[in-house]
């Protein structure tokens, strides 16, 4: 059977469906302040050579797919260094765009410190936190409630209605599980224990209603024998 060509379908081929936008979120490499075990929020620390190699092989993985038009980071160096790295191995490579509302959170005095430290330094706070949810504030920092109402607010100001078909935000921990909560109308608890490892990979798909769906769930296969977790 011959299919007519007519003006409204040349060739008698079906109207081709566009692509629905991807969104790839990297969580930086280890720190030179040990990110893996250690409350690094506001505190501007690097990557350790180890971050980078980690974000080496993100960089490599992500290279070998290209197609990659956008290239996202928090104002924080760890982000913006592992941001440049990824946006260099694609070709052409695009220009990094910083987020400010995307910055971690600030811990406030409990900055550098482990959590079994936060619990030997500071109780009383260390027992709020668990009793106080959202409504907890970090001494001398930002409320867990403003952290996750300003990242949110990023989240939807960028990324709800994708202007790039492949974008790669490279991110922190806290960010990557409020921009996912954002994004696909996860619960604040529900994104709370989501594993976010050092340069893991989450992949979300654009859907037609305006939502996305998470389609890889922190991989690390790329990293071999640099996955530290965390």
């Amino acid at each position: 059977m011959t299919i007519a060509a007519t003006s409204r379908n040349p060739g008698g081929l079906r109207p081709a469906v566009p692509t629905p936008a991807e969104l790839v979120l990297v969580r930086h490499g280890e720190t030179v302040g040990q990110s893996s075990i250690r409350l690094y929020g506001a505190t501007d620390v690097a990557l350790s050579s180890l971050g980078l190699s980690q974000i080496e092989r993100v960089a490599a993985a992500l290279a070998a797919e290209a197609g990659f038009q956008a290239v996202l980071a928090s104002p924080l160096q760890r982000s913006r260094a592992a941001a440049a790295l990824v946006a260099g191995g694609q070709r052409p490579p695009p220009e990094v765009t910083v987020v400010p509302e995307f910055a971690e959170v600030d811990f406030g005095a409990w900055e550098g410190l482990t959590f079994d430290e936060v619990a030997g330094r500071d109780p009383a706070g260390y027992a709020r936190y668990h009793a106080e949810g959202l409504a907890f504030a970090y001494p001398g920092g930002e409320s867990r409630q403003a952290f996750w109402d300003r990242v949110q607010a990023g989240a939807r100001r960028v990324l709800a209605a994708p202007a790039s078909p492949r974008t790669v935000a490279v991110l922190h921990k806290g960010v990557i599980k409020a921009v996912i909560a954002a994004l696909t109308g996860m619960s604040q608890a529900e994104a709370a224990v989501l594993p976010v490892s050092l340069a893991g990979v989450y992949r979300l798909r654009h859907r037609p209603d305006g939502r996305w769906d998470i389609q890889v769930q922190n991989a690390t296969e790329h990293l071999g024998e640099l996955d530290l977790g965390g």
